[in-house]
C-alpha cells in the first residue's frame, strides 16, 4: 500500500509532500516528492494530510456508556455513576461494550491507548482477547489493558474477587496473564487508587512488579483534594500520597500516574525521581471540578508528561479535543492564578497526542511516519484554507471525525461501523 499526500512529521512545520509505502504492518519506504510513480493501491491525495494516529494515555473501556452524568465531585461520582456502570459490565460479560469503546476510539482516530478494565477478571480477560483479535472485523487497535485491583471501600461485587484471592491456594495473581510477544495489546497492572487498595494488594501487585520488569502500571493519583486527604487517613504512616506508591515499588519507567494535581514539590521530585509519567486529564480535571493541572510544575521537576482522555470523566474522546483542553487549562491558571504560566502551542500538544504519548507508553515505534515505525497513520482532507501557518491550530479547534478520509491500523484500513 502506498499513503501520499502531505506529510506532517513536525507539527511545528508545514507538511511536506511525499509518501509513505505500508508493507507487512510497517513503514519500509519514505519518499519525498509530488507524486508517487506507481499508483496502484493508493490512498491520499495531494493535499491530503498525513499523520500518526492519536494515543490515548488513560481511558476506561468500561466507562463510555457513563459520559455526562455531572453535578458530582470525584469520590461521590465514583459511588454513583462509576462503580454501579463497571458492575454492569462485569454482569453482562463486557464485550459488548468493550467493542462500543474500541470503535469509538477508531472513529476518532485514535490508534493506540492505555485503559483500564473493571475488577471482575473473566469479563476483562474476555475484553483483552477482543483487543488482541480487533473489533468488528477491524485490525486490532494497539492497546495497554489491565483488570482494575481493589479490595475496600466499593461495592462488595467489585472488590469480592481480589478479597478472596487472599485465601486461595495457590493464589491468583491480581494481573491478568500476559499475551503473547509482539501482540498488539499488551496487559499492565491496574491498582485503581490508593483509596480502593490496602497495603496488602499494593504490596502484591509491587511484587508482581518486581518479577516483570517491564510490566506497565497504571494508577490514579492526587485527583481530587478529598482524595488526598481520605489517602493520608488510611495510610498515616506515609509522608504523602505518592509515597504510598513509591513504598510498594509502584513508581516505575511505565508507570502511568493519572491526574498529579495536587502534589507537593517533595511528590513532584520523587515522580521525577523515578522517571515515572504524569498523565495530564484536563476535560476530566474540569468536569469533576477536581482543580487545574500545574504543568508549570510538572516541566520545572522535569517529569514525563502524557495526555488522557479520562473517559468517562473526560467527556470526550477525541484527542485532538483533548489537547485543546490542556491549552485552555494552561490559560485558566495563567488568569486566575498563575500569571506567568507556560501556555503550551498547538504544535506542543499535538506532539504530544502522537509521538509524545507513544514514548510515554514505551512504544518506541508509534507515533511518527519513520521507516520501521508501524503503520498506524490517519489520511486527513481539509478545506484548503487550512493549509497555512496554522494548521495545527485549525485540526485542534475545529476537530471532528469527518476530516478522516481513511484510517490505517497496522498497515490495513479499517472501516468504522456508524457512530
Amino acid at each position: 500500500m502506498i499513503v501520499y499526500g502531505l506529510l506532517l512529521d513536525d507539527p511545528a512545520s508545514p507538511p511536506t509532500p511525499g509518501w509513505l509505502c505500508i508493507d507487512k504492518g510497517r513503514i519500509a519506504e519514505r519518499h519525498e516528492g509530488d507524486r508517487p510513480p506507481d499508483q496502484r493501491d493508493m490512498v491520499g491525495g495531494s493535499t491530503c494530510i498525513i499523520c500518526p494516529g492519536f494515543i490515548d494515555a488513560h481511558t476506561h473501556l468500561p466507562q463510555f456508556d457513563a459520559v455526562g452524568c455531572d453535578g458530582l465531585p470525584l469520590l461521590a461520582w465514583l459511588d454513583r455513576v462509576i462503580y454501579p456502570a463497571e458492575s454492569w459490565w462485569g454482569r453482562t460479560g463486557g464485550v459488548r461494550l468493550a467493542t462500543k469503546a474500541l470503535e469509538s476510539l477508531l472513529h476518532q482516530g485514535t490508534l493506540g491507548a492505555a485503559g483500564y478494565l473493571t475488577s471482575h477478571g473473566e469479563a476483562a480477560w474476555d475484553a483483552v482477547q477482543l483487543a488482541l483479535r480487533g473489533a468488528s472485523g477491524a485490525s486490532p487497535l494497539r492497546m495497554i489493558l489491565g483488570r482494575v485491583a481493589m479490595d475496600r471501600e466499593a461495592p462488595d461485587d467489585l472488590t469480592r474477587e481480589d478479597r478472596e484471592r487472599i485465601g486461595e491456594t495457590p493464589t491468583r495473581s491480581p494481573v491478568l496473564p500476559a499475551t503473547p510477544d509482539g501482540s498488539r495489546c499488551e496487559v499492565s497492572a491496574n491498582p485503581r487508587f490508593a483509596v480502593a487498595c490496602s497495603a496488602e494488594l499494593l504490596a502484591e501487585i509491587g511484587w508482581v512488579c518486581e518479577k516483570t520488569l517491564n510490566l506497565c502500571v497504571q494508577t490514579h493519583l492526587a485527583e481530587s483534594r478529598a482524595e488526598v486527604e481520605r489517602v493520608a487517613a488510611l495510610f498515616p504512616d506515609d509522608a504523602n500520597y505518592t509515597s504510598v506508591y513509591d513504598r510498594f515499588s509502584l513508581l516505575r519507567e511505565r508507570s502511568l500516574l493519572a491526574h498529579c494535581v495536587h502534589l507537593s514539590s517533595e511528590e513532584w521530585e520523587i515522580i521525577a525521581k523515578r522517571k515515572s509519567v504524569a498523565v495530564h486529564c484536563p476535560t476530566a480535571n474540569m468536569f469533576l471540578r477536581s482543580g487545574l493541572f500545574d504543568l508549570d510544575a510538572a516541566r520545572e521537576h522535569g517529569v514525563r508528561l502524557a495526555l488522557g482522555s479520562d473517559v468517562a470523566a473526560g467527556s470526550d474522546v477525541a484527542m485532538p479535543r483533548v489537547a485543546r483542553a490542556m491549552i485552555e487549562t494552561a490559560k485558566a491558571r495563567a488568569l486566575t492564578i498563575a500569571p506567568n504560566a507556560h501556555i503550551p502551542t498547538p504544535a506542543e500538544v499535538w506532539r504530544l497526542i502522537t509521538q509524545g504519548n507513544a514514548q510515554a507508553l514505551g512504544w518506541s515505534d508509534a507515533g511518527a511516519l519513520d521507516v520501521g515505525a508501524s503503520a498506524d497513520l490517519l489520511v486527513l482532507r481539509t478545506p484548503e484554507t487550512w493549509l497555512d501557518e496554522h494548521l495545527v491550530g485549525r485540526l485542534l479547534y475545529n476537530w471532528s471525525p469527518s476530516l478522516i478520509e481513511t484510517r490505517v491500523v497496522a498497515g490495513a484500513i479499517a472501516h468504522v461501523n456508524t457512530m
